[in-house]
């Protein structure tokens, strides 16, 4: 009876426990689901579970440190795998972006759970290595590989057939390694410059030989850096700014000169080439853009915005709070009464306002 009675008070303590135990809030764990529907099959985990092949990165999801993470051109996602080694990859032609940094995951120094201390430099370091390069799209490597050559090797005076090889490196220097590869190559790079001259009687060809340019070079300063040592020496005198200016002086169709006009804002990210178009009289030939009556009303209302906004980016003072709508900017009249404005004080002063680094 003792026995019996012993035994009957353990299972109950053991059950009291149990049900304890599994009434207790568990620790978030790494699998929770993002659920915007009330479909189970559209969740996805809060913290991105890699593989070794590329998956779909969600805008909410966290990244565990230390993945391969790529832009997908075709689809324009981001995608993440497990950072593995290719035995067959070219290191010095590849640039990865690893995600080093376990803030990425939300986590705060000090947070429960979450070990913390310093780590030297000589440490740091060392977790950094060994860096593993991507393995660039084969596609996209033929696709760049192709069309650079076309235009390289091309010798007849028949432009209009490069126009598939201009689209297609468009495409690609949208890219920060397929801009920066195009910026080092100092044939294909000279080439595009030539194509763009007024020599090139074909328009189409001339506007896309300068959207490939002004694209590659558009928020890649290692780009625009690289692209300018191949000019102004002594094989190369003058430069794409040069033809810039060229194009802004005497040409009339509104869609090159709003092309050159994206160049130009990519050029003038380096403070040489913006004093170069300043001292060449560069607010005056904006003025003469901004005010031209040749043109159609939509022409040169998109002219304007170009001017505009090359104004806001590049001769303002640096405590101009240039965050405003730019859907506001772009269709008041007051500021294109403003732009105008600003840029004849700035040709009586013939000194842009120096922006403080």
């Amino acid at each position: 009876m003792v026995f019996h009675r012993t035994f009957i008070t353990c299972l109950l303590t053991f059950s009291s426990l149990f049900s304890a135990r599994a009434a207790a809030p568990s620790p978030k764990a790494a699998t929770d689901l993002i659920c915007h529907t009330n479909h189970a099959s559209e969740c996805y985990p809060r913290i991105f579970q890699p593989t070794e092949n590329f998956q779909t990165v969600h805008d909410d999801q966290n990244l565990p440190p230390g993945l391969h993470v790529r832009m997908n051109l075709a689809t324009g996602v981001k995608e993440a795998r497990l950072n593995i080694p290719e035995p067959d990859e070219d290191l010095a032609s590849s640039s990865l972006t690893i995600i080093d940094d376990s803030d990425v995951l939300g986590y705060n120094e000090g947070e429960e759970g979450i070990e913390t201390s310093p780590i030297s430099a000589q440490q740091g370091a060392s977790r950094q290595q060994p860096f593993i390069p991507p393995q660039h799209d084969i596609a996209e490597s033929t696709l760049f590989s192709d069309s650079a050559s076309e235009l390289k090797n091309h010798v007849s005076q028949d432009n209009q057939n490069l126009l598939p090889a201009l689209e297609n490196l468009e495409d690609l220097s949208h890219s920060y390694h397929w801009g920066l590869s195009l910026a080092k190559d100092s044939q294909l790079t000279h080439k595009l410059f030539q194509l763009l001259l007024p020599s090139n009687h074909y328009l189409e060809v001339r506007s896309l030989a300068t959207l490939v340019l002004g694209t590659a070079m558009h928020n890649n300063q290692a780009a625009l850096t690289v692209a300018l040592t191949h000019f102004y020496n002594d094989e190369w005198s003058e430069g794409p700014l040069e033809a810039v200016i060229l194009a802004l002086l005497h040409e009339q169709s509104p869609f090159l000169l709003n092309r050159m006009m994206f160049l130009l804002s990519s050029l003038c990210q380096d403070t040489t080439q913006l004093k170069a178009f300043l001292d060449a009289g560069g607010v005056e030939l904006l003025i003469g853009i901004f005010d031209a009556e040749s043109m159609a009303e939509n022409d040169r209302h998109k002219l304007r915005k170009k001017v505009t906004h090359f104004v806001l980016d590049h001769l303002m003072p640096a405590e101009t709070d240039n965050t405003s709508d730019n859907d506001t900017i772009e269709e008041s009249d007051m500021d294109a009464e403003w732009t105008m404005i600003h840029l004849q004080r700035l040709s009586e002063n013939r000194q842009p306002p120096e922006k403080q680094p």
